[in-house]
């Protein structure tokens, strides 16, 4: 196997745990830690401690980029503080893996695969969703040649009512750190499309904006200060049961403050319909609701010999073939463990064998370049009102 990769985590906040989870779980011998690095030392210094990790902790990134020990860096830092530390850490020679989304304006995102295109160094994308069986299995089925040549996607982000609440609580719901929830929740199920139908979007048209968190003359700024809780759907009362349900949807973090969904600042979508122009003659109908009973990815792919249906949170799969043979019904089996634990390891290792292979960094340069670009157009097609041409990678 060798001498094991050695990786600095840039970023100690939530996702940088779930590596140092995953790390531990990978077998022997594939990659160690060498640094760890956070601006804040508080956090940094209690991160090391609370994973027993006795590596070099540093607090800037130039200081990290001076070490000759280290053949990759994993990039947790927030959405919108991606551009500095991915593009310094590639042209210094180091492979990156940067989570989703990649960057929050397109200038960012642009910059970030010029560096890793002019370093030839790998350029991977926290994707988790790539690595989900269902995802996997729908891929291998377009790819067989299942429903003929794709020619439609039809795509429902059906996010669930109370998950859509925490972040009208949190800072997505702020453009200036997610980039807008289109691209902070889009972006998963957009690079999903581009993954599985083996085509990059060329052109998009969309139409959106607030629709459910308006403001609302007659609530307060606060749930504990206003007279409406007893009829509102979004209260939080900061209970045990709100608590609990709260971190079972958000993951650990600290707990909001119960400031009013509909009057608290904010500048994000939380309605948009897309349509979306593919090479290779595929187009996209993508609508993102923050209002739906459960939170659901419904997809309908339509290809010239058949087509495809699947709600990914139920792992099945119904594939109907021309001439009208029966609808074939797939049953996925569901990965083990919580939350995204099989897709986090497989995004590592699968990062980690592409540096180990000598993988041709272009095509995930591409990927990396594309996994934004229907949202940042589709944010600039309703700002200006006409479609938008997406940039070749």
């Amino acid at each position: 196997m060798g001498t094991p990769l050695r990786l600095a985590l840039i970023g100690t906040g939530g996702r940088g745990q779930i590596y140092a989870d995953v790390l531990r779980r990978l077998p022997p011998g594939l990659a160690e830690w060498g640094a760890l690095c956070d601006h804040n030392p508080e956090i940094l210094q209690a991160f090391a401690a609370r994973n027993g990790l006795g590596v070099p902790l540093v607090y800037e990134v130039g200081d990290l980029l001076r070490r000759d020990d280290l053949d990759a860096v994993l990039i947790c830092t927030p959405d919108s503080a991606h551009r500095a530390p991915a593009v310094a850490c590639l042209e210094a020679g180091l492979h990156a893996l940067v989570e989703k989304p990649l960057a929050t304006d397109p200038a960012d995102a642009a910059a970030i695969c010029a560096a890793a295109r002019a370093a030839g160094r790998i350029l991977h994308l926290g994707f988790v969703l790539r690595y989900d069986p269902c995802v996997c299995r729908l891929r291998d089925l377009v790819a067989g040649g299942a429903i003929g040549r794709p020619i439609a996607c039809m795509v429902h982000e059906a996010v669930g009512w109370f998950h859509a609440a925490t972040y009208m609580r949190r800072w997505n719901r702020f453009r200036r750190y997610s980039g807008d929830l289109l691209l902070h929740k889009g972006c998963h199920t957009l690079d999903l499309v581009n993954a599985v139908t083996a085509s990059y979007p060329r052109r998009v048209a969309a139409f959106g904006g607030t629709a459910v968190f308006v403001p609302r003359a007659d609530a307060g700024d606060r749930c504990d200060r206003c007279d409406r809780t007893a009829d509102c759907l979004y209260v939080a009362d900061q209970g045990e049961a709100y608590r609990k349900r709260f971190y079972d949807t958000a993951g650990p973090q600290v707990l909001p403050e119960p400031v009013c969904v509909y009057n608290v600042d904010k500048d994000t979508t939380d309605t948009v319909t897309l349509i979306a122009d593919y090479d290779q003659g595929m187009r996209l109908s993508y609508t993102m609701t923050l209002v739906s009973p459960r939170g659901e990815r419904r997809l309908v792919l339509v290809g010239t010999g058949g087509e495809i249906r699947c709600d990914l949170s139920t792992y099945r799969i119904e594939l109907s073939r021309l001439p009208d043979r029966p609808t074939e019904v797939i049953e996925v089996a569901r990965p083990s463990g919580a939350g995204h634990q099989h897709h986090d390891l497989a995004l590592l290792q699968h990062f980690l064998e592409r540096i180990r292979d000598g993988d041709d960094p272009s095509a995930g340069i591409r990927d990396a370049a594309m996994s934004g670009a229907v949202a940042f157009a589709a944010l600039e097609s309703m700002a200006s009102g006409v479609p938008v041409a997406v940039p070749p990678a």
